[in-house]
């Protein structure tokens, strides 16, 4: 990105960036640019008005998009809309061990489709939602907290088991 899209230069080695500082006028009216670009707009009163229903997963070891990011734009709905009517119509988890679409630590799979119909067509919405590893230990599970709660271990039981894990604040 740095290299093809910010500077426009492949002799620019990306480690010598610092964010922190000014390099040129135009990398930084470029960088805008492309952050402008990458921002989704967080006014989804249409898809909200429409019955839309918008489940929002993404995995804390991702190192290619920081989940700060999905975390962002969820607070930036919540600044929007306020969190009753967020509620009503989205739910964010965050997937501890989980990288960027796959991953040998953690590899999540979640029925979210049925998890979305039963939500967006019988007006049932997702409720102790579990994600299962079929990678780093096949078969564990750990439940998908509604943000901003994450999973703790409460001591005791079966590490590898969502059963043994609270979402809290």
């Amino acid at each position: 990105m740095l290299k093809n899209i910010i500077t426009r230069d492949q002799a620019f080695d990306p480690l010598t960036f610092d964010p922190t500082q000014a390099q040129s006028a135009a990398m930084v009216a470029r960088w805008g640019e492309f952050s402008k670009m990458l921002d989704q707009p967080a006014d989804l009163r249409g898809f909200m008005g429409r019955g839309g229903k918008l489940l929002l997963a993404h995995g804390v070891h991702d190192v290619l998009v920081s989940s700060r990011a999905t975390a962002d734009y969820y607070n930036r709905l919540v600044r929007n809309f306020g969190q009753p009517q967020v509620d009503s119509f989205v739910r964010y988890y965050e997937v501890p061990g989980f990288g960027h679409a796959v991953s040998s630590q953690f590899n999540a799979t979640w029925d979210s489709l049925t998890a979305l119909e039963q939500w967006a067509e019988r007006g049932v919405p997702p409720a102790a939602q579990v994600t299962k590893d079929t990678v780093g230990v096949p078969g564990r599970t750990r439940p998908l907290c509604d943000h901003p709660k994450w999973a703790r271990y409460k001591g005791a039981g079966d590490v590898n088991a969502a059963a043994s894990f609270d979402c809290v604040n």
